[in-house]
């Protein structure tokens, strides 16, 4: 996964839309009720990296299972559950899943 690649797939989901965000791009898609959802995901394309915004558990989960992929961001946000993800050692498969849990962490409609 690269960044570029990770920004088409995003893109091409129904209903998402990007925004600045401290000059990162970052990732709303729409709720049951028709508005946007918090940002589920920012894009950091020059660091080869995405935050998704995930629970805590979540977090724990996959930096246990994959702890070269994902981890925490070091910061306040980061023990509230953003997620850093190493997009380059990120396989599609694994990128979509996760992709999915943020989303729904972020309130988005399916």
């Amino acid at each position: 996964m690269d960044s570029a690649s990770a920004r088409e797939l995003v893109l091409g989901l129904p209903g998402i839309s990007e925004h600045d965000h401290f000059g990162k791009g970052a990732y709303r898609a729409t709720t049951a009720k028709g508005k946007p959802s918090r940002i589920f995901m920012t894009l950091w394309v020059e660091e080869h990296r995405a935050v998704f915004m995930l629970t805590v558990e979540k977090q724990a989960e996959l930096h246990a299972r994959h702890p070269q992929v994902f981890f925490p961001v070091p910061n306040k946000w980061g023990e509230g559950g953003a997620t850093f993800v190493e997009l380059k050692k990120a396989p599609e498969k694994l990128f979509r899943e996760v992709l999915r849990m943020a989303m729904e962490n972020a309130g988005a409609q399916l």
